[in-house]
C-alpha cells in the first residue's frame, strides 16, 4: 500500500463521533487519520506500517 498512490476519501460523520475520534487521537498522541487507519488494519485491511506513522512536521 505504501508504494501505491494515495487518494482522498471524505465522509460525513456525526459531530459527536468526530469529537470522540479527535479526543481519542489526542489522548494517544496520533492523528485522526492514523487512528482510523489503525482501526482498518485491526479489521483486516492491508495498511502499510509506514502509513501508521505521524507525517506531521516535527513528529515521528
Amino acid at each position: 500500500m505504501s508504494d501505491a498512490e494515495t487518494d482522498n476519501l471524505q465522509l460525513k460523520v456525526p459531530s459527536t463521533l468526530k469529537r470522540e475520534l479527535a479526543m481519542d487521537a489526542a489522548k494517544k498522541g496520533v492523528t485522526i487519520r492514523t487512528l482510523i487507519l489503525s482501526a482498518l488494519s485491526a479489521a483486516g485491511y492491508e495498511v502499510a506500517s509506514e502509513e501508521l506513522r505521524d507525517k506531521r512536521k516535527g513528529r515521528s
